[in-house]
């Protein structure tokens, strides 16, 4: 996939993504260009990953958990993977095979971490 593909396919989700996490769509906008910016001087590397999207996920959840109030955690009680499958598939509404390719992981590894993440919800309550 092209640079350009791939920013036209993830873009508007990071957008999504980073909006619910900031609270702010321009804000959110301009984390989601901020990543894919830095996405862009390492695409070839990133195609040597196993997972592209991944790699893509991987950098631009840290710019946005650095930025989201000042590095709060979107659920504290649950890791970062697992708070991004309840963000993805409650609040954004995403299918799981969606999200899952958003993450850049399968879509039964997505299921895995979401489960958990209900689990840990459901006990801490």
């Amino acid at each position: 996939m092209s640079y350009q593909a791939f920013c036209a396919k993830y873009r508007p989700l990071y957008i999504r993504y980073a909006a619910a996490r900031v609270e702010d769509a321009r804000h959110g906008a301009r984390l989601a260009d901020c990543a894919l910016a830095g996405l862009a001087q390492g695409w070839t590397e990133a195609l040597t990953c196993a997972s592209p999207a991944a790699r893509a996920w991987e950098m631009f959840t840290a710019i946005v958990e650095a930025t989201a109030g000042r590095g709060a955690r979107a659920m504290p009680a649950l890791p970062c993977p697992q708070a991004d499958t309840i963000i993805l598939r409650h609040r954004l509404g995403l299918a799981l095979e969606t999200a899952a390719e958003m993450m850049g992981i399968s879509a039964s590894s997505f299921q895995a971490l979401h489960r958990a993440a209900l689990r840990s919800l459901a006990a801490s309550q």
